[in-house]
């Protein structure tokens, strides 16, 4: 192309350019011919142009669908970041912008098979598996059939993910395999070396990566069955949280909830000045929002209970500031904290009249402070007519009980049972927080019972909810059938497994089959206080009682502080191997008016 523009001069030009300076000016030089060069030379610069465009025009599609692959590829291992780390909402959002991108790639349909599998679907899971074992697997599939088979506790498919992987993987990739890797270890009862293995590997990593290492080992740590491990944690995530960086926010969060929610034996862990600490650091941390603020509130009211009202006054003042739905979430945390009147006081007496999401929570908030007059008035506003139709029986209902108007209120909870089908999911879900909170137990039994009759996201906390609403002392028989249907809805559900087994063991149903489910879910948590109990019912029920008493054998419990049913069962196993005077003396300490009938029927059955 270059050589169409050069003068000709024969076929000495390339050899003697160098030694004619007055080359260019001889070619300046007027002759007959001079023209036509020029529009020769014209004509081969729009050929040029037009050779340019028409490559353009061929390229431009191929490389366009480059770039939408590379987009597309970056997308999906951002996906794959933010599922390994259980942000399924990001994850979710980034997988479908892929999907956008590139529906026909290989490696997208791939992610979607795995984003299928995650939900549930058999047939993925199947075709994931396929491929792992055809050796047709990149790393990032690999992974991600790890972290789902972890999930689902089916530990020699992670094994066998894991040992598929290449030696040499990238960073992300590393640290998703030693997370991985020290998952197994907890699932098998030995959070001590799974936080090791995290620490051990710290060096390995970026500093970011690092981070996320320690505050895994820390979450280990708390889980851990020693007396060091929750101060160790603690130290970790103090750490993690004063570098400042992406993770940090992270461990400001578990710190606080170590301070508000603190497990047994896990009080006092952060001493008054680490707690001032944590609420001074949360405005340096990137990410924070307006719910780690009102968290922030919360750690303030526990340093000093009597400046609670100060608090709320604070944060009155710069709420005046905020969005709509962060106001709102204000006005949810003052009522859970019994702030009612301030309640009324943000929303004024316009906002409730105009906007159904203020109206319901104001109306909570005058139900709570007796004023049954203003609720009735407040359902009749504009904003009144916004509220789903079981929703507005549900506040008749208790105006008409607060009146004494006992046939009102029959007719009302008769209205929200037959409104209930009608309603959306969040609208049951608040219906039925609302009933039990007001211990209205059968009546949110029913509501959630609704929830879980539908397929989709309400099914399990239907079921959930069903199950919380049964009385404490109902019949083992009873609650069997709703937890098979649970644990058939979430197989993975380990703390379910365990309650039907025991039910089952209770109620002397599938005694062969409960034992074993309790003596593997031993396995996997040795130490916890409820798989030891179900597991020793399992072995006393098979004639086992000497096992039975095996499985208690070097533990250090706490027994006047632990659960009913665990004594209940405690006893049983020391009188089935005789030893009357420890069990009389633990009977001493059980509350026996809670006991299920099951319960009192084991707890004074005769010693084998």
């Amino acid at each position: 192309m270059s050589e169409m523009n050069l003068p000709d001069k024969g076929p000495e030009r390339g050899s003697y350019h160098s030694e004619l300076p007055d080359y260019a000016e001889e070619n300046q030089v007027g002759s007959g011919t001079s023209g036509a060069g020029r529009e020769g030379s014209e004509l081969l610069r729009w050929i040029a142009r037009g050779v340019l465009l028409l490559m353009l025009i061929l390229l431009t599609p191929p490389l366009y669908h480059a770039a939408k692959e590379w987009r597309s590829d970056m997308l999906l291992g951002e996906a794959e970041k933010a599922f390994s780390i259980g942000d399924n909402a990001m994850a979710i959002g980034l997988l479908k912008q892929s999907l956008a991108l590139s529906p026909g790639s290989l490696s997208v349909q791939h992610a979607v098979e795995l984003y299928n599998a995650r939900s549930g679907d058999q047939p993925s899971m199947n075709k994931l598996l396929d491929r792992m074992r055809s050796r047709k697997s990149d790393p990032g599939e690999l992974l991600g059939i790890a972290e789902l088979e972890i999930a689902s506790v089916h530990p020699e498919v992670v094994k066998e993910a894991l040992g598929a992987l290449p030696s040499k993987l990238n960073d992300e990739q590393s640290l998703r395999r030693t997370l991985a890797e020290a998952s197994l270890m907890a699932q098998g009862g030995d959070f001590t070396k799974a936080a090791e293995t995290c620490l051990s590997r710290t060096s390995s990593f970026s500093t970011a990566s690092a981070f996320r290492l320690k505050v895994q080992a820390a979450l280990y740590l708390l889980a851990a069955n020693s007396d060091e491990g929750p101060r160790n944690a603690v130290a970790l995530l103090m750490q993690v949280m004063k570098n400042n960086g992406k993770i940090s926010l992270t461990a400001w969060r578990l710190l606080a909830k170590i301070v508000l929610t603190p497990s047994q034996g896990s009080t006092g862990l952060l001493s008054p000045d680490e707690i001032s600490l944590l609420i001074k650091s949360l405005d340096k941390l990137p990410g924070h929002t307006f719910l780690d603020s009102l968290t922030a509130a919360d750690l303030d009211i526990v340093q000093d209970p009597t400046g609670k009202q100060k608090v709320v006054e604070r944060l009155k003042s710069t709420c005046l500031l905020t969005s709509r739905s962060e106001m709102l979430e204000f006005a949810r945390w003052m009522n859970a904290r019994g702030f009612q009147k301030d309640i009324i006081e943000v929303a004024g007496s316009e906002r409730p009249l105009k906007d159904t999401d203020w109206l319901l929570i104001v109306l909570d908030a005058e139900t709570l402070l007796g004023n049954w007059k203003e609720v009735a008035r407040m359902l009749d506003s504009p904003a009144g007519a916004g509220i789903p139709d079981a929703v507005r029986h549900l506040f008749l209902a208790r105006v008409a009980l607060m009146n004494n108007d006992q046939n009102r209120a029959e007719d009302e909870w008769r209205n929200v049972g037959q409104a209930l089908h009608l309603e959306k999911a969040e609208t049951l879900a608040y219906i039925a927080r609302y009933e039990e909170q007001i211990e209205a137990y059968e009546r949110a039994a029913r509501t959630y019972r609704e929830m879980a009759d539908r397929e989709g996201a309400t099914k399990i906390p239907g079921l959930i909810g069903l199950i919380r609403c049964q009385s404490r002392n109902a019949p083992a028989v009873q609650l069997i059938p709703m937890y098979e249907e649970l644990v058939a809805t979430a197989p993975s559900m380990a703390d379910a497994q365990g309650d039907l087994a025991y039910l089952k063991l209770l109620a002397n149903e599938d005694i062969p089959e409960a034992a074993a489910i309790a003596q593997k879910l031993l396995s996997d948590q040795p130490d916890n206080l409820s798989r030891i109990s179900v597991a020793a019912l399992g072995r006393l029920r098979s004639g086992d009682p000497k096992g039975a008493l095996l499985l208690y054998r070097e533990k250090i419990i706490n027994w006047p502080a632990a659960p009913e049913p665990w004594k209940v069962v405690r006893v049983a196993v020391l009188r089935g191997n005789g030893d009357l005077h420890a069990a009389e003396a633990l009977l001493s300490s059980i509350n026996t008016s809670s006991l299920r009938p099951e319960e009192g029927e084991l707890i004074y059955a005769k010693a084998n």
